[in-house]
């Protein structure tokens, strides 16, 4: 694989990475309460799975977003992330669909953050990580990466 190539891979991954390493860990250290909020306002979420997304889906985008930064097991992380990222366009254009209308706040990074998006920013940036994703998770050599050091 050529240099550049190598460049965009790993510009890539950090970049995946971070956006749910910082999104996960805001949610993280607010009160829970606000995340489920920001789901219940999507109205298209069933109450009963509310609150265990919640508390799995903050941890996820955590843990995997700071696996994928790292490159450890690179191509499982991105491959999650990319499942998150797509499960969230997903969700927008159901809501959208069936309510006529969305959310103010995504819920995105938590209520606490500096980045409010609204929903066609959320759209872009999710479809953008989905490709990103895959491609991250289609890749079996990944320069720069735990995963290369320890094979």
């Amino acid at each position: 694989m050529r240099e550049k190539n190598y460049k965009l891979l790993f510009a890539g991954r950090v970049f995946l990475g971070l956006v749910f390493v910082c999104s996960g860990f805001i949610k993280l250290m607010e009160p829970i309460e606000n995340f489920r909020g920001a789901m219940t306002a999507y109205d298209v979420i069933p109450s009963v799975v509310i609150p265990v997304l919640a508390q799995v889906i903050p941890w996820a985008e955590f843990v995997f977003g700071f696996f994928l930064v790292a490159g450890y097991l690179p191509r499982i992380s991105a491959g999650v992330l990319a499942g998150l990222s797509w499960s969230f366009v997903l969700l927008i254009l159901i809501t959208k669909t069936m309510t006529g209308s969305l959310p103010k706040d995504c819920g995105c990074f938590g209520e606490g953050s500096f980045l409010h998006l609204k929903p066609l920013q959320v759209v872009f940036l999710d479809v953008f990580n989905t490709l990103i994703g895959i491609k991250l998770a289609l890749t079996k050599n990944h320069p720069f990466s735990l995963a290369s050091i320890l094979k």
